[in-house]
């Protein structure tokens, strides 16, 4: 063989072993399918959404038949736009994508105790969001086509107006959850703690963190919480919690470059939890299995 062949087979092989190198370390990550394949984070598998990308305020809403709808930043023929997404959360089928009458910016979603409506309000800091000048509108879990104006007095507000809420004492970022029977307070301006439906205190979950996402609660009982992780990883982490005596029951800690972009979510048997992530446009929803 000659040199040149020679040389030309040696850069190819050191391609060849570069790229599997590549797709290794690619595939250890977080839910890579080294990851996947070995159990090591929990992480089910992702499913991909083109042209949306969440943000903090993007909480989905379960609409009673598998699939969720969230509050996104769409892109549209005229750039991004804020939007409603549907989509069912295991396989990653669309159930339409529907604009929504602000003037940008993802705004907060709200779902009513009854599970009929839908209320899209503005941001805490920024209000007056609406095209119409207003700071929420309303519309109908059968149509998302159609949207009219609602009045908001609370600029913080944390659930559709008339449900229950806990004592102002407790900080406008307290809930209800476990049915009503436990208390969940603070996670960024405060600690996060659990407390019984009477107030008394059971467990200190988490310091306050300002870059921590809300908690979500399983119908199964374990608290879930997204948080940044250890500086040195690089990566954000996962928590969870008993809901009845605030008992640690585990942790995913992402590698390098693994960071969340909205708030976790559970299924609606409380199997699966999951995590929204973003990637150029490009919306990437991890699942988890509960721990």
């Amino acid at each position: 063989m000659r040199r040149g062949q020679l040389i030309a087979a040696a850069v190819a092989a050191l391609a060849l072993v570069g790229a599997a190198g590549l797709a290794a370390w690619h595939g250890s990550r977080t839910c890579g399918w080294i990851d996947r394949a070995l159990g090591r984070s929990g992480c089910l598998g992702t499913v991909v959404f083109e042209g949306v990308a969440p943000s903090r305020n993007s909480i989905a809403q379960p609409l009673g038949d598998g699939r969720v709808v969230m509050a996104v930043e769409m892109r549209t023929p005229d750039g991004w736009r804020p939007g409603l997404l549907v989509f069912d959360p295991e396989t990653g089928a669309e159930g339409g994508r529907y604009p929504l009458p602000l003037r940008g910016g993802v705004a907060r979603l709200f779902l009513s105790p009854d599970g009929t409506r839908l209320l899209i309000a503005c941001g805490v800091i920024r209000q007056s969001c609406t095209e119409s000048g207003g700071d929420a509108v309303v519309t109908q879990r059968d149509d998302l086509r159609v949207f009219a104006d609602a009045p908001v007095e609370d600029r913080s507000l944390t659930a559709y107006p008339g449900t229950p809420t806990p004592p102002e004492a407790y900080g406008f970022e307290a809930v209800f959850v476990a049915r009503g029977s436990r208390i969940l307070a603070g996670g960024s301006t405060r600690p996060l703690i659990l407390l019984d439906a009477d107030g008394t205190r059971i467990a200190e979950l988490a310091t306050h963190d300002m870059s921590a996402f809300p908690a979500a609660v399983s119908d199964s009982g374990i608290i879930a919480r997204g948080e940044p992780g250890a500086p040195e990883r690089g990566g954000d982490r996962l928590r969870f919690w008993d809901v009845q005596d605030g008992a640690e029951l585990g942790r995913v800690e992402g590698s390098a470059g693994w960071r969340l972009r909205a708030p976790p979510f559970w299924s609606e048997d409380g199997a699966s939890l999951f995590v929204p992530r973003s990637q150029r446009g490009v919306m990437l929803l991890d699942r988890f299995r509960a721990p």
